[in-house]
Order: C-alpha cells, then sequence, then structure tokens
C-alpha cells in the first residue's frame, strides 16, 4: 500500500482512496489549457455530511465523511467520502457528494448499491467522457466491497458498478478500457468500457527492484497512453503503457515513495515523492522515451506527499503531515518553485487539493470533515 514509510496503519486504510491529475471531459484524460476565466470565490469552509446522512450499518456507530479525492464536472465538485469510524473501519456505503463550492449546496449520491456494501470507503474521483468514475477501495478488514462506480452527472445516479479483485487505485479513462492499479502489488487491471466487465488478466509492471512491498499508486491516460506508478520505500517507476493493450513501451526512474502524477500544461508529467520530499518532472522524448529530473525539493522533512495537480504552468501539491498545500510556478526563474501556500490548521490531514482557477482552490481535509478554500500566502 502506498506512503508505509510515513502513515500509521490506521491512515493506511486510506491509501487506496486518491486522486490527481484533471482529466478533460473527452475521452482520454489530459492536463487543463492555459488560463480560462475566474469562477465564483468559493466558500471558506463546506461542511460534508456525515453520521445519519450516511446510512451507517450500525446507528450506534456511525461515520464521519472522511473525503478523499475530488473532480469538478460542470459547476459541481464531485467529493468521495469514505464514510469511516474514528477508527477508520468502515461505517457504511460508499457516497459521492456532489458540491457546488460557490453555496456549499451539496447532493449525495449512494454508491451501495442493492445491499449498500458493494461500494466501500471509495477514494480516486475521474470526469472523463462525461461521466464520473469512482475507485472503491473497500473495507480493509474484510476485503469486500472493492468496486470501480460510473456515475451519470445529469441525473446524479449510479449508472454501472463492477466488483474488481483486488483494492484498486485510481482510475484513467481509455478510448476502450478504464484502467486501475493494485494497492497490494505491481499490477494494473483494465475494464472494458462497453461491457464494463474487468479483463481477465492483469498487467504487470516494472517496479523498484528493492523494498519491502510493491503497489501501484496512481494511473492516468495522457496523450492516448497510459502512465502507472508503481513504488515503494526504496524507489519508484513511472511506467509508460499502450492504453489499448497494455503493452509496456517505457519505464523511468522517480522518487521513492511516489504517490501521484499529473499532465502539465507544458507537455511534461509531475511525480509527488514523499518517500524523499521531492517533486519530479519527466519529460517524453522522441518515441516512446522518457526522463526524469528532480525539480524541487521541498523544504519540510516527512510532510506525506499526498496529492499533485495541473493547471496552466502551476502545479498545486499537498501534504498531509503539515496540513498544507503549495502552488508551484513551473516557469519561474530558475525553474520550478514554490510562489504560495496555504494551511489549513492541525489534524485537517489534508488529502487533497483541486484548483478551481489559477489562484483559487479547494482541499479535502479527512480527519476535518470538510472543503477548504486555499488562503494562499506568498512565499518568497
Amino acid at each position: 500500500m502506498k506512503r508505509l514509510a510515513i502513515l500509521t496503519l490506521a491512515t493506511l486504510a486510506a491509501c487506496a482512496s486518491k486522486n490527481s491529475g484533471t482529466p478533460d471531459a473527452g475521452t482520454p484524460d489530459a492536463g487543463t489549457p492555459d488560463g480560462g476565466p475566474k469562477v465564483p470565490p468559493p466558500l471558506p469552509s463546506i461542511t460534508l455530511p456525515g453520521g445519519a446522512q450516511l446510512k451507517p450499518y450500525d446507528a450506534t456507530r456511525p461515520g464521519a465523511p472522511a473525503p478523499y479525492g475530488l473532480d469538478q464536472s460542470g459547476d459541481k465538485v464531485y467529493v468521495a467520502l469514505g464514510n469511516q469510524r474514528s477508527d477508520f473501519s468502515v461505517a457504511g456505503p460508499g457516497f459521492l457528494a456532489a458540491v457546488v463550492p460557490s453555496t456549499g449546496a451539496t447532493t449525495l449520491i449512494d454508491l451501495g448499491g442493492n445491499d449498500e456494501k458493494q461500494c466501500q470507503n471509495p477514494g480516486f474521483v475521474r470526469a472523463a467522457a462525461g461521466m464520473i468514475y469512482v475507485s472503491c477501495g473497500g473495507d480493509f478488514a474484510t476485503g469486500a466491497g472493492t468496486a470501480v462506480v460510473e456515475v451519470d452527472p445529469t441525473n446524479e445516479a449510479v449508472k454501472r458498478l463492477v466488483k474488481v479483485p483486488t483494492s484498486p487505485v485510481g482510475v484513467a479513462i481509455g478510448p476502450a478500457k478504464l484502467w486501475f492499479g493494485d494497492a497490494t502489488g505491481d499490477r494494473v487491471y483494465s475494464i472494458d468500457r462497453g461491457t464494463f466487465a474487468v479483463d481477465p488478466a492483469p498487467v504487470s509492471l516494472h517496479c523498484p527492484s528493492s523494498g519491502t512491498y510493491k503497489t501501484v499508486s496512481d494511473v492516468m491516460v495522457i496523450g492516448g497512453d497510459l502512465f502507472a506508478l508503481c513504488s515503494n520505500d526504496a524507489g519508484g517507476v513511472l511506467n509508460r503503457l499502450d492504453a489499448a493493450t497494455g503493452a509496456i513501451k517505457s519505464d523511468v526512474k522517480v522518487g521513492p515513495i511516489a504517490t501521484e502524477l499529473a499532465a502539465t500544461g507544458d507537455g511534461r508529467i509531475a511525480v509527488v515523492n514523499a518517500g524523499d520530499n521531492t517533486l519530479t518532472l519527466v519529460t517524453l522524448g522522441t518515441g516512446d522515451a522518457m526522463t526524469a529530473t528532480t525539480a524541487l525539493t521541498f523544504s519540510g522533512k516527512n510532510d506525506a506527499l499526498q496529492d499533485v495537480r495541473a493547471r496552466s504552468h502551476f502545479l498545486y501539491t499537498v501534504q498531509s503531515a503539515t496540513n498544507t498545500a503549495q502552488k508551484i510556478d513551473l516557469n519561474g526563474t530558475g525553474g520550478a518553485k514554490v510562489v504560495a501556500e496555504a494551511s489549513f490548521g492541525a489534524g485537517a490531514n489534508t488529502w487533497n487539493i483541486f484548483p478551481l482557477d489559477d489562484d483559487q482552490a479547494i482541499v479535502t481535509n479527512l480527519l476535518k470533515g470538510n472543503l477548504e478554500a486555499t488562503q494562499w500566502v506568498a512565499v518568497h
């Protein structure tokens, strides 16, 4: 599972509950285009539904929202709610919250299926091809509730759900297949977009040759190819695969405990590495070649980098140990530089970030159970 060297066992239950990048509304995932108009300011804080609203299995032991991944479709941001008790055990079915950031208006979408247990502990959220896709990490105590769900935002209802054979990490949307990673191993799996059935044979990735475990921490389709991170406490490898067949085309080393990736506005791929607190930028060269450069070392130590997003020439990152978010300018003098930072207070467990425009972003705070707007402070 991700970030084993940093997170406690309780927080480990969230390892498959992430999201990164900024998929576009077409078929493949893609980076966000430059610029764009300003959006209405988000509310400073939005408390997400919890307790009885999340249909607890035991009314005497309800859960908190535990928000993880988020993505946007139309004027709403869709947030995965882990629905967990204080000990991180599963309290009820997984939910998706559809939120209007400027007003806080929230609609709940039940992902649990007929028995309310088909999707538990949802995490990654990806908007693509007019749909919302959610990976359900499942109950780590029992192994139940692992699934990938397709949600139609036009009626805010589940369209299709498929049970998957492992705890899924990420959802990458290609022309004919969806892809997800294995939180407990070195494989990626595919789902046929027509039948919404899991293909029988997973693909084994190139992974670090040493270390105490292997996990796939993120997957994304960029420029027609599938990119998948396999990492552990010793290192990380970014794999480039054919998005139709899963054949590996090339790979490049990134940092240890590589947690997330994003497509930058200038055609590169950004990777954040929690093991050494660095940002890696990967350049796609001639053919399938890739080269990686350490572009930035963050100022703290063991800050638990959790997410990276890209918009125009900026990157946005969050760190759950320091409960902070960073805005990074890729076009600054001397290369990538943190130009602004926001703090969300002790105990927030800041997990994911979504830029609404170049200057406004919202984050999910896992333990606070809310969405919070960034209040950037310039970093010189």
